[in-house]
């Protein structure tokens, strides 16, 4: 896990848990509510980076997977090509000697 890829998730998490213990205090709330209200934020924010970390898996999965295709793609049009050839090939041995026989 790259920590550049969440720095922003967790400036956003350390905003969230000071704007939250900023509003409780203002409320003029007791400390078990204050603390009460940070945990319902911080595994509200945990949960929204569990979320982008799995988001972010499934970005590199389907990449890979797009890769993988294309590449077996290549493979097969190659495969293909050099089906189509052998067989026009035969085909061309096989016209040139019916001919050769019709002209005798």
């Amino acid at each position: 896990m790259d920590i550049r890829e969440y720095l922003g998730d967790i400036i956003l998490i350390i905003i969230l848990a000071a704007s939250t213990w900023w509003l409780f205090s203002l409320l003029m709330a007791d400390q078990a509510r204050t603390f009460a209200a940070m945990g319902i934020v911080l595994s509200l924010a945990g949960l929204l980076v569990i979320i982008h970390h799995k988001v972010r898996i499934i970005e590199r999965n389907i990449t890979n997977r797009e890769r993988m295709i294309q590449v077996n793609l290549e493979e097969i049009s190659a495969k293909m090509a050099q089906r189509y050839d052998s067989s026009v090939e035969r085909i061309e041995d096989i016209v040139n000697e019916v001919s050769r026989r019709v002209y005798r």
